[in-house]
């Protein structure tokens, strides 16, 4: 494999950047592309991250491991922590962020790229709804969407808008069962339907597309991995270096929102 790292941004000299010619050309060249989009799309939008300098966990401490059986312990009780007196800080700070937050360039971009077919599905660590909301239509969120209900029992899904319950929803009206957001909780399964998806998308790629994601987090993560291992072909657009990067094929050290306009503009050339 002939790995390297482009360091630069936009344009040089009115030319388009090498590595963005790469990334152009193997795209272009490939049959079946997804991208795989983790928290770096966010932090462009002003949603802060989890982790890091700056994290959410980082300025207000580690939250509990156990949140899904504490919620299907006592689900009321949960739902009723909701309010602001009770609700963790980094919960108030998050939903303050996603009420505000607006796609970006890159999430644009994306959707430019599904339209012309160069990109054929994106799965998203995400739980912001921003692709959603820019228009992408071949979309996974693994971790759920911090703007619809689930049932953990049949798994119905109910779009919220910018509408944030408070108190306990009602039981699901096709099969009775507890509801909570769609968003993944720690010690919560990813969704069987979820995970199947994204496992067929990952099967079919001979390119992946690894956007802002530091590939730690597991399983999603290791659907990269897996789709190294098959023979696709991974470009990481990302500021920094990431444990992923040793894989790919091209690691362009970048922002989404700065790449992926000047790649749809390439491939539109």
């Amino acid at each position: 494999m002939t790995n390297h790292t482009a360091q630069h941004n936009g344009y040089i000299g009115g030319e388009l950047l090498p590595g963005i010619a790469e990334i152009a050309s193997i795209v272009s060249g490939s049959s079946y592309v997804v991208g795989m989009t983790g928290a770096g799309m966010s932090v462009e939008s002003g949603i802060p991250p989890f982790r890091g300098a700056d994290g959410l966990w980082t300025k207000y401490g580690n939250p509990s491991m156990d949140g899904y059986s504490q919620f299907k312990k006592n689900p009321d009780d949960w739902w009723n922590r909701r309010t602001n007196d009770k609700i963790d800080a980094h919960i108030i700070e998050l939903r303050d962020a996603l009420l505000n937050a607006k796609p970006h360039a890159g999430h644009y971009a994306l959707v430019g790229l599904e339209q012309r077919g160069a990109l054929q599905s994106v799965i998203t660590q995400n739980i912001d709804a921003l692709d959603e909301k820019a228009g992408l239509q071949n979309l996974i969120e693994i971790h759920g969407n911090r703007t619809k209900l689930r049932c953990i029992e049949c798994g119905d899904r109910v779009s919220l808008g910018d509408f944030v319950p408070m108190y306990a929803p009602d039981p699901c009206t096709h099969c009775n069962g507890l509801v909570k957001f769609d968003t993944v909780m720690f010690g919560e399964p990813i969704s069987e339907d979820v995970m199947a998806a994204s496992r067929s998308e990952i099967d079919k790629a001979d390119c992946v597309l690894a956007i802002g994601t530091s590939a730690t987090v597991r399983p999603a993560s290791g659907l990269l991995w897996i789709a190294q291992k098959a023979g696709a072909t991974i470009i990481e657009i990302n500021p920094t270096e990431t444990k992923l990067t040793p894989l790919c094929e091209v690691s362009l050290r970048s922002t989404a929102g700065s790449v992926l306009p000047l790649l749809l503009e390439a491939l539109s050339a």
